[in-house]
């Protein structure tokens, strides 16, 4: 039995294979063996493995192509070692991660995975970046940022307790064994940059709308799967009056009312309570006719100058003296977002339950480099370009929704201290605010309807 059990999965990356290789056999910390698989590579990754066949310390698997998941649980049921890390065959790891990670393993026998820090390079090899994790605990709480796939270690005992990785999901499996890890077991990380990560045009995070679609089914799974269940409401505040228009929630946009896009999806969430606010008797009746609760607010909470906050203390207050309904979990939802689905209403529940988060708030990720006024005019918001740290994402609020327990919501508040967040594209996360962003949200949703149109009559023709 060894100490560690490295493994690579590599297909068609037999350009950087080598390289990869090499930075495992160099580790200055030598207690491991190492498994390489050839996923099915159709390149020149036989070639490069050819020289690695006899080492003492490598064992190599051709395979058909199987996928990451597939791959990860044959590495994890072949496995000698009682530690275990995954390295990408177009990455490559610095010498001491494997004696500083199981380091931390040996020393804390209650963390049960660990992670590093790591270097972005591109496709030639150079540094374009440093990326620096959150301490856990000291600057981070809440575990809604997961670790990165590879370069993790973890004890394969709690590994395969967890039932291994999910085989049902093409991508994502690091994201998926974490929702489900820090459920039962504690994480740590060092801030040590101590692998290399390839970031090029092959690489799948560049398909980011993937990545959140398979981010919100992982989720799903997870909540379904545990049977967790919380009492949810959803409320619409619906406001006559607006800055942008004249009865901007009864303009028609693509033959249909703006407030009906935000009806419809929050009763496709199938929630306990969907429920619309208004002080206009118009709103109320056109809610009515959809089946909607409606509660009546007093005019004053429909005011420009008046916070969300006593509207929605006022419909808890109704619901739990007329209809003797406390929900456990309160939304809100804005109908100035109606691209905004009722999948990602339920990721912010879910991600709510999954992290034992305060609140969860609709966000768009800024990666434009912000500056402040200082002194001598405009200065970085962040000193260091290369630099990217989570304390230096930027997220903007799309204004969409606000998802938070019960329990936390005062008159002066509704988010709480620890808050996560789903993401939404740039285009999910357009908030109409003004006459162009009103103009926007209607040619999309024009185009949409084009799109499906097209899409139904290539299905009714058999395409």
């Amino acid at each position: 039995m060894v100490k560690i059990t490295v493994y690579i999965t590599s297909y068609n990356y037999g350009n950087y294979l080598d390289k990869a290789i090499k930075s495992v056999l160099d580790q200055t910390y030598q207690d491991f063996e190492l498994l390489i698989f050839d996923d099915g590579s159709t390149d020149n990754t036989k070639e490069i493995l050819k020289k690695y066949e006899d080492h003492s310390k490598i064992k190599i698997i051709y395979q058909e192509n199987k996928g990451m998941p597939k791959t990860c649980n044959r590495a994890l049921q072949m496995s000698n070692g009682e530690y275990i890390i995954r390295l990408d065959a177009d990455d490559y790891f610095d010498e001491n991660i494997l004696l500083v990670l199981s380091n931390v393993l040996d020393i804390r026998s209650n963390v049960s995975l660990v992670y590093p820090d790591y270097y972005e390079i591109d496709s030639s090899g150079n540094v374009i970046g440093l990326v620096r994790r959150k301490k856990i605990v000291e600057e981070a709480n809440l575990l809604d940022l997961p670790a990165h796939g590879a370069g993790t270690m973890i004890r394969k005992d709690c590994l395969k307790d967890l039932g291994g990785y999910n085989e049902t999901i093409s991508c994502q499996d690091g994201y998926d064994l974490w929702v489900r890890f820090i459920q039962k077991y504690k994480p740590e990380n060092v801030n040590l940059p101590l692998f290399y990560y390839r970031k090029h045009s092959d690489s799948l995070t560049t398909n980011s709308k993937k990545i959140l679609e398979t981010r919100k089914d992982i989720k799903n799974k997870f909540v379904e799967d545990n049977g967790v269940k919380k009492k949810t409401c959803i409320i619409i505040p619906i406001r006559r009056k607006s800055v942008i228009c004249e009865n901007l929630p009864l303009k028609i946009i693509n033959g249909k009312r703006l407030m009906e896009y935000a009806i419809d999806e929050a009763v496709k969430t199938s929630v306990d309570k969907v429920v619309v606010t208004t002080e206009d008797e118009v709103i109320s009746e056109i809610a009515k006719s959809k089946d909607i609760n409606v509660i009546m607010r007093p005019k004053e909470l429909g005011e420009f100058n008046i916070p969300i906050e006593p509207t929605i203390l006022f419909v808890l207050e109704h619901l739990s003296k007329k209809e003797q309904f406390v929900p456990d979990i309160v939304g809100v939802f804005y109908i100035t977002s109606p691209l905004i689905k009722s999948k990602h209403l339920r990721e912010a529940i879910n991600t709510l339950i999954i992290y034992d988060a305060d609140s969860v708030i609709s966000v768009k990720e800024n990666a434009r480099l912000h500056y402040i006024h200082d002194k001598f005019g405009l200065k970085p918001l962040f000193n260091k370009r290369a630099l990217k740290q989570e304390r230096d994402f930027l997220y903007e609020e799309s204004g969409g929704f606000v998802f938070s327990k019960k329990d936390i919501i005062n008159k002066e508040n509704m988010v709480g201290k620890s808050i996560s967040h789903v993401i939404l594209t740039d285009e999910e996360g357009i908030d109409i605010e003004d006459k162009f962003t009103y103009w926007l949200v209607e040619q999309i949703l024009k185009n949409r309807s084009v799109i499906e149109k097209m899409n139904n009559q290539k299905i009714a023709r058999g395409y």
